[in-house]
Protein backbone atom coordinates (compact mmCIF):
# COMPACT_ATOMS: atom_id res chain seq x y z
CA UNK A 1 0.00 0.00 0.00
CA UNK A 2 1.70 3.17 -0.92
CA UNK A 3 1.86 5.88 1.61
CA UNK A 4 0.28 9.10 1.53
CA UNK A 5 2.13 12.35 0.90
CA UNK A 6 1.73 14.50 4.48
CA UNK A 7 2.19 17.79 2.13
CA UNK A 8 -0.23 20.42 1.20
CA UNK A 9 0.23 20.68 -3.05
CA UNK A 10 -0.42 23.89 -4.34
CA UNK A 11 -3.50 23.15 -6.45
CA UNK A 12 -6.48 25.57 -7.08
CA UNK A 13 -10.22 25.67 -7.51
CA UNK A 14 -12.25 28.39 -9.70
CA UNK A 15 -15.40 29.49 -8.09
CA UNK A 16 -18.35 31.32 -10.23
CA UNK A 17 -20.21 33.85 -8.49
CA UNK A 18 -24.01 34.17 -9.44
CA UNK A 19 -23.25 37.50 -11.84
CA UNK A 20 -20.18 35.01 -13.27
CA UNK A 21 -17.22 36.15 -11.68
CA UNK A 22 -14.60 33.84 -10.86
CA UNK A 23 -12.62 33.66 -8.18
CA UNK A 24 -9.33 31.57 -7.93
CA UNK A 25 -8.78 29.84 -4.45
CA UNK A 26 -6.44 27.60 -3.27
CA UNK A 27 -7.87 23.87 -2.69
CA UNK A 28 -6.08 23.47 0.93
CA UNK A 29 -3.76 25.56 3.06
CA UNK A 30 -0.65 24.43 4.09
CA UNK A 31 0.19 24.63 8.11
CA UNK A 32 2.57 28.01 7.14
CA UNK A 33 -0.65 29.36 5.59
CA UNK A 34 -3.35 28.76 8.22
CA UNK A 35 -1.22 29.42 10.77
CA UNK A 36 -1.17 32.78 8.75
CA UNK A 37 -4.81 32.90 8.62
CA UNK A 38 -5.19 32.32 12.55
CA UNK A 39 -2.75 35.12 13.44
CA UNK A 40 -4.46 37.88 11.30
CA UNK A 41 -7.53 37.07 13.09
CA UNK A 42 -6.18 36.80 16.34
CA UNK A 43 -5.86 39.40 19.04
CA UNK A 44 -4.50 40.19 22.45
CA UNK A 45 -6.86 40.78 25.20
CA UNK A 46 -6.38 43.14 28.10
CA UNK A 47 -4.50 40.02 29.74
CA UNK A 48 -2.06 39.49 26.91
CA UNK A 49 -3.64 35.76 26.01
CA UNK A 50 -4.00 35.55 22.09
CA UNK A 51 -8.01 35.84 21.69
CA UNK A 52 -9.97 35.33 18.28
CA UNK A 53 -11.23 38.71 16.63
CA UNK A 54 -14.94 37.73 15.49
CA UNK A 55 -14.78 40.39 13.44
CA UNK A 56 -12.08 39.12 11.62
CA UNK A 57 -12.80 35.25 10.98
CA UNK A 58 -14.25 36.28 7.83
CA UNK A 59 -11.93 38.60 6.00
CA UNK A 60 -9.03 36.33 7.13
CA UNK A 61 -10.43 33.28 6.13
CA UNK A 62 -11.22 34.74 2.50
CA UNK A 63 -7.12 36.43 2.77
CA UNK A 64 -5.74 32.82 3.37
CA UNK A 65 -7.85 30.78 0.05
CA UNK A 66 -7.90 34.02 -2.75
CA UNK A 67 -5.39 34.07 -5.05
CA UNK A 68 -7.12 36.12 -7.89
CA UNK A 69 -10.74 36.64 -9.04
CA UNK A 70 -11.99 38.64 -12.42
CA UNK A 71 -13.64 41.71 -10.58
CA UNK A 72 -13.35 44.52 -12.48
CA UNK A 73 -13.83 48.44 -11.31
CA UNK A 74 -16.70 50.59 -12.31
CA UNK A 75 -14.49 51.71 -15.22
CA UNK A 76 -14.41 48.14 -16.29
CA UNK A 77 -10.88 47.60 -15.53
CA UNK A 78 -9.65 44.16 -13.94
CA UNK A 79 -9.32 45.09 -10.57
CA UNK A 80 -5.91 43.17 -9.33
CA UNK A 81 -5.34 41.16 -6.53
CA UNK A 82 -2.98 38.20 -7.44
CA UNK A 83 0.34 38.73 -5.44
CA UNK A 84 -0.84 41.63 -3.22
CA UNK A 85 0.49 41.75 0.13
CA UNK A 86 -2.06 40.90 3.09
CA UNK A 87 -2.47 44.87 3.68
CA UNK A 88 -3.39 46.00 0.63
CA UNK A 89 -5.24 42.88 -0.30
CA UNK A 90 -7.58 43.70 3.09
CA UNK A 91 -8.00 47.11 1.56
CA UNK A 92 -9.07 45.81 -2.11
CA UNK A 93 -11.63 43.27 0.04
CA UNK A 94 -12.54 46.48 2.78
CA UNK A 95 -13.52 48.65 -0.56
CA UNK A 96 -16.27 46.02 -1.89
CA UNK A 97 -19.69 46.69 -1.24
CA UNK A 98 -20.89 44.54 1.65
CA UNK A 99 -22.94 42.33 -0.27
CA UNK A 100 -20.22 41.68 -2.48
CA UNK A 101 -17.81 40.49 0.18
CA UNK A 102 -20.30 38.09 2.27
CA UNK A 103 -21.33 36.24 -1.47
CA UNK A 104 -17.43 35.98 -1.83
CA UNK A 105 -16.89 35.06 1.89
CA UNK A 106 -19.63 32.31 1.18
CA UNK A 107 -18.48 31.33 -1.83
CA UNK A 108 -15.07 30.15 0.03
CA UNK A 109 -16.59 29.24 3.10
CA UNK A 110 -18.60 26.77 1.05
CA UNK A 111 -15.42 25.57 -1.18
CA UNK A 112 -13.74 24.68 2.29
CA UNK A 113 -16.51 22.76 3.14
CA UNK A 114 -16.55 20.57 0.00
CA UNK A 115 -12.58 20.35 0.58
CA UNK A 116 -13.23 19.05 3.93
CA UNK A 117 -15.83 16.61 2.98
CA UNK A 118 -13.37 15.23 -0.03
CA UNK A 119 -10.59 15.02 2.44
CA UNK A 120 -12.86 12.93 5.54
CA UNK A 121 -13.84 10.50 2.28
CA UNK A 122 -10.28 10.38 1.06
CA UNK A 123 -9.16 9.02 4.40
CA UNK A 124 -12.13 7.12 5.50
CA UNK A 125 -12.51 5.59 2.15
CA UNK A 126 -10.94 2.08 0.45
CA UNK A 127 -7.84 1.98 0.74
CA UNK A 128 -7.55 5.78 2.79
CA UNK A 129 -8.95 4.32 5.61
CA UNK A 130 -5.81 4.11 8.99
CA UNK A 131 -4.93 0.79 9.65
CA UNK A 132 -2.90 0.87 12.63
CA UNK A 133 -3.68 2.47 16.36
CA UNK A 134 -2.90 5.93 17.25
CA UNK A 135 -0.26 6.18 18.94
CA UNK A 136 -1.75 8.20 21.30
CA UNK A 137 -5.44 9.02 22.49
CA UNK A 138 -6.99 12.22 20.48
CA UNK A 139 -7.13 15.17 23.75
CA UNK A 140 -10.78 16.50 23.73
CA UNK A 141 -11.30 20.20 22.32
CA UNK A 142 -12.87 20.80 25.76
CA UNK A 143 -9.09 20.04 27.05
CA UNK A 144 -8.00 22.91 24.94
CA UNK A 145 -7.35 21.42 22.18
CA UNK A 146 -8.75 21.29 18.88
CA UNK A 147 -9.10 19.78 15.31
CA UNK A 148 -8.08 23.04 13.27
CA UNK A 149 -11.24 23.98 11.93
CA UNK A 150 -11.63 27.94 12.19
CA UNK A 151 -15.05 27.56 14.73
CA UNK A 152 -12.77 24.69 16.78
CA UNK A 153 -9.96 27.24 16.98
CA UNK A 154 -12.36 30.01 17.55
CA UNK A 155 -14.24 28.30 20.52
CA UNK A 156 -10.69 27.22 21.77
CA UNK A 157 -9.20 30.91 22.30
CA UNK A 158 -12.19 32.48 23.31
CA UNK A 159 -12.78 29.78 26.53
Amino acid sequence: MASRSRFVRPDTATLTLKNGDTLTVKRRLNSGEKRAMFARLSLAGADGRMRANPLSVGIATVEAYLIDWSLRDDDDRPVVIRDQGPDDLRATLDALEPESFEEIRDAVDSHIAKMDAERTAEKNGPGGANESPAISPSPSVSAGVSNGSVSSILTTMTS
